[in-house]
């Protein structure tokens, strides 16, 4: 029996251990030769074109080799089939169509590689690239109000709209309410607030998803009806990639045989310009718009040949991109009454929405719902008929208290430049039911519309469109479907929706421009009601960049034609005043008058309005009050995010959002900026004039990226200095040599002194002293005294410096 010995024992490990070491010095990232192999560093030229790069490649056995992960970055696209070594390297011409040439006199490379083997050259839209930005919020509350007051001959009223929102980095909490006050012409009192959406939104910027909790609308489809509910829905939303296209695009792709410049145009206007070497190219993204079009590529030689290209194209919103998702899960109580009542919900439900993009010319939806007694599911396509049109279909069925019932949706849509239509269609079985109609919005049992639309270039535009509803009286459901309230308030009517059941409209419209001034007439006709019409022959005039007058006339069927008259001037800027005023005839005659006025802290409005002889005053404010970076704010109203500028402190400093003027920071040294571009990257600077001569400024501008609805606190730390400037001579009245150091013995820093002896020195305090070291080794010592000037930068001296041994 043989005992290994310890040596023995260890040889396996040691062994391992050796290669492992041989690994490493032979590069994990470098290619690995064998005993008679020749590693060689190579220029590559790629189908008679120079690449401009050198790879790693192995001779053996007369074959060239190289590593897949070297020949990618090259720009050869290896296939997965591609015949290799154990040791993983890449036999070149063993690729189907690679030819490979080697000079070793020049130390190049000659590769013959086919076109669908090379990977394409990359082409950027025109414009400058988009600055990374970390998401970042900060932690305040905001308040929305517009309130109004009114007073005339009937009654004195109050009225409000608010939206309060609380925002941190770990979501917004959101409520809004309406409230009125005021007295009835009898002298009763008139006081109630009721209570719209109170809501907590978590948006997970990762995972593209939302997280809401309490009031919120349910997802939907074209073919299907959202409703409020209260209780929690999760959601995929892309909205917060602003930067993402959902909807399929073109691909504009070509192949230069020679190095070449692409043109490409997008519906007339260049998209980009672009020099490309030779092979393959292509444009991963471009300016489209939705709707019919066509790209114009042309690809010019060195020598001036072209060849050029015409794509056309369908692109819309109703598709997603391929390998797309968009879902929404909810669960929660219906609410019923909304605007009318606080806190009226109704029974459990529950829905899902799903929708697919299976291809660039294929969507897949598809949407579920359900309550006690009701059970709803359907399922869609939409699909790109040919770069055309856009057509749908969608399938629906489901049971209720009624009885089971289904339901059918068509749909196709062209946009173009010159001629567009639409159609859409909706049929529904008597007993089909969803949440909705529970909710007392009956479900149509039938529902057509259609659309035509023509530009007639300098003609003006020409438009038509066609409505027709058929739906079951609201008494057909009340008691037997939709669940009945104790709660006291409005009731539903016993006669139906209005009464309304059916309706057959055709509208007609025509618009032109000449000149300065736009004409337009729109007429309807609705064959359901007795053959009501009506018609309105108008047009209007630009005065300003800010204002118009408009003049119409009206005619109803059944009543004499009345004209009206109105002018107005918008309110765009701070510090902008603005009009409106109106004249209309007909029983009872209308007209008002209202004049604005937009200040740093709110929008004021006030005028007055006269119905049938009655006139009435009426007063308007509309504006935001918000807290944050500890102080409190005033301003229009912010219905997005915003940004607070903090210039620690420093007054009167120019503030700039997207290069246009914000304003100067107030006494606390703060600006607040609103409208700023929720999930985008949003640029803020300051102007470095602005910033006093004794103080510095690390960066004046920044890059922000802040979520929707929430505020941001941007800082850009102005601080004072404690510097000045010092003349510094020797013991015979002689400025310094220029080049000695002088060194501030209280930090440590040292400056150079300049001409005329003077040095710049930081960080002073009430008594210092520089110790200077000159070039010809000589040392002095200057001890000075220095008292701030706020604003300045004071120049002391000449100030002796004595020599000193130390």
């Amino acid at each position: 029996m043989n005992v290994p010995t310890r040596e023995s024992w260890l040889a396996p490990f040691v062994r391992l251990a050796l290669g492992l070491i041989a690994l490493v010095l032979c590069g994990c990232a470098a290619t690995c030769a064998r005993a008679g192999d020749e590693v060689l560093q190579l220029e590559v030229v790629i189908n008679e074109a120079p690449t401009n790069m050198i790879g790693e490649f192995v001779l053996r056995d007369g074959a060239t080799l190289s590593r897949r992960e070297e020949l990618t970055s090259l720009g050869l696209r290896v296939p997965p089939s591609a015949p290799q070594t154990l040791d993983g390297l890449v036999i070149l011409s063993a690729i189907p169509g690679v030819a490979v040439r080697l000079d070793r006199a020049t130390q190049m490379l000659f590769l013959t590689i086919p076109q669908d083997l090379l990977t394409p050259h990359l082409l950027t839209a025109v414009g400058r690239p988009v600055p990374e930005a970390p998401l970042q919020s900060g932690t305040g509350i905001t308040l929305n109000y517009d309130v109004s007051g009114a007073f005339g001959d009937h009654a004195d009223t109050a009225s409000g709209l608010f939206d309060l929102r609380a925002f941190s980095p770990w979501g917004v909490a959101s409520t809004t309410f309406l409230a009125h006050a005021g007295l009835r012409p009898a002298g009763s009192a008139m006081d109630e607030a009721i209570r719209l959406d109170s809501t907590y939104v978590y948006s997970d910027f990762a995972s593209q998803r939302r997280y809401r909790f309490g009031d919120f609308v349910s997802g939907g489809l074209s073919w299907t009806r959202p409703v409020r509910m209260g209780g929690a829905q999760v959601s995929q939303d892309f909205s917060m990639r602003p930067d993402l296209v959902t909807f399929p695009l073109p691909i504009v792709a070509g192949t230069a045989a020679a190095p070449s410049t692409v043109d490409v145009l997008v519906n007339g206007v260049q998209a980009l310009s672009r020099p490309v070497p030779a092979g393959p190219f292509q444009a991963p993204q471009l300016p489209f718009v939705t709707g019919a079009g066509s790209v114009v590529m042309t690809v010019t030689n060195a020598v001036g040949q072209q060849v050029t290209t015409v794509l056309p194209f369908y692109s819309s919103a109703r598709l997603l991109a391929p390998g797309l998702r968009t879902w929404s899960v909810e669960a929660g109580a219906v609410r019923r009454n909304w605007g009318l009542r606080s806190n009226d919900y109704g029974e459990a439900a529950a829905s899902a929405t799903y929708r697919a993009g299976l291809s660039s010319t294929l969507t897949v939806e598809a949407h579920a719902e359900g309550a006690p007694g009701l059970a709803m599911a359907g399922a869609g396509l939409a699909a790109d008929l040919f770069d055309l049109a856009v057509a749908d279909v969608a399938v629906a069925g489901g049971s209720g208290l009624g009885g089971n019932g289904a339901s059918v949706s068509l749909g196709v849509e062209r946009i173009a430049p010159v001629f567009s239509f639409g159609a859409a269609a909706l049929f529904a079985t008597p007993h089909f039911s969803d949440l909705a109609a529970r909710n007392g919005d009956p479900v149509p049992e039938r529902q057509i519309s259609a659309n035509l639309g023509l530009t007639l270039k300098r003609l003006g535009a020409l438009g038509l469109s066609y409505t027709e509803i058929e739906r079951r009286p609201l008494t057909a459901l009340v008691g037997a479907v939709l669940p009945q309230t104790t709660t006291p308030g409005p009731q539903l009517p016993e006669s139906g929706v209005a009464n309304f059941t059916s309706a057959r409209v055709l509208t007609a419209n025509y618009s032109v421009q000449v000149g300065g001034v736009f004409l337009y007439a729109t007429g309807f006709h609705d064959f359901a009601r007795g053959g009501g019409g009506g018609a309105t022959i108008g047009l209007t005039v630009r005065l300003g960049p800010r204002s118009s007058a408009a003049a119409s006339v009206v005619a109803n069927s059944g009543s004499v034609a009345y004209p009206q008259l109105q002018a107005q001037q918008s309110v765009v800027s701070i510090g902008d005043w603005g009009y409106q005023l109106y004249a209309a005839g007909g029983q009872p005659a209308h007209g008002f008058a209202l004049g604005q006025y937009k200040a740093p802290w709110a929008l004021v409005s006030g005028g007055v309005d006269s119905v049938g002889g009655h006139t009435t005053g009426r007063v308007d404010l509309q504006g935001a009050l918000t807290i944050a970076d500890n102080a409190l704010f005033a301003s229009n109203p912010i219905y997005d995010s915003f940004a607070v500028v903090d210039t620690g402190g420093v007054a009167g400093v120019d503030v700039q959002f997207e290069n246009r003027d914000a304003g100067h920071t107030d006494a606390r040294g703060r600006r607040l900026v609103p409208d700023l571009r929720a999930w985008d990257v949003n640029h803020l600077s300051i102007d470095p004039g602005d910033v006093p001569i004794d103080a510095q400024v690390p960066y004046t501008q920044l890059d922000v990226r802040p979520p929707d609805r929430s505020g941001v606190v941007v800082k850009f730390p102005i601080r004072k200095t404690r510097s000045a400037l010092l003349v510094l001579i020797d013991e015979s009245g002689h400025p310094l040599a220029v080049g000695s150091a002088a060194t501030l013995q209280a930090t440590g820093v040292s400056v150079s002194i300049g001409y005329d002896g003077q040095a710049f020195v930081e960080n002073l305090s009430e008594q210092n002293r520089v110790v200077v070291q000159m070039p010809n080794d000589g040392r002095c010592v200057a001890d000075f005294h220095y008292t701030p000037a706020p604003g300045e930068i004071p120049k002391i001296g000449p100030l002796t410096c004595r020599r000193s041994d130390r």
